[in-house]
């Protein structure tokens, strides 16, 4: 039987994240460590995007993670896997690929990114449906509050835009346009 490995002893790759990014993901998982699990759409997008150590890059302890980055444990892998930078198939191990490059933190905190705005749409839809007083200023104080997410100026702006534009986006043409539309 084989022995499984600790949280603690698990590989990790640093991502650079938007700060109330980080924030949320701090809330959510209860530290800025993430653990994604095998067969999900995050670890299928981190084993594609490993690569080799570059020369020159040092590693950052654990206890000395940039406030602007995240960490992802990656598992022990030995296995066949599509390697976007290479673009080809490649022989995946991660005790030699253990490295995210730029372009792949970048297609990272998109994903990250994307979870989060669903996230946050949900709960402002269901603020919103369930408590019709409430305002949009007021239902984005409560949601940053309940994810622990500091209010700066920059990302109350950021998620007032994104609603509005999300929910302009999302909005169902009224019926009074099918009247002016020309049938001949």
């Amino acid at each position: 039987m084989a022995r499984r490995k600790k949280k603690h002893d698990l590989m990790t790759v640093l991502v650079k994240v938007h700060p109330a990014l980080r924030e949320y993901i701090i809330s959510i998982n209860s530290g800025d460590t993430l653990f994604p699990e095998r067969g999900s759409h995050l670890w299928g997008l981190i084993s594609m995007h490993l690569q080799l150590t570059p020369p020159d890059y040092t590693p950052t302890p654990e206890s000395e993670t940039p406030q602007d980055c995240i960490r992802i444990a990656i598992f022990d892998s030995h296995s066949r896997t599509w390697c976007v930078d290479l673009d080809r198939v490649i022989f995946q191990d991660s005790i030699f690929r253990n490295h995210l490059g730029p372009k792949a933190q970048r297609a990272i905190a998109r994903h990250l990114m994307a979870d989060f705005k669903h996230t946050f749409r949900a709960y402002m839809t269901g603020a919103i449906n369930n408590n019709p007083d409430i305002s949009i200023a007021e239902a984005i104080d409560e949601f940053c509050s309940d994810y622990h997410i500091t209010m700066q100026q920059l990302t109350v702006d950021l998620l007032r835009k994104d609603w509005y534009r999300w929910r302009q986006s999302n909005q169902t043409a009224p019926s009074s346009w099918a009247e002016h539309s020309t049938t001949e």
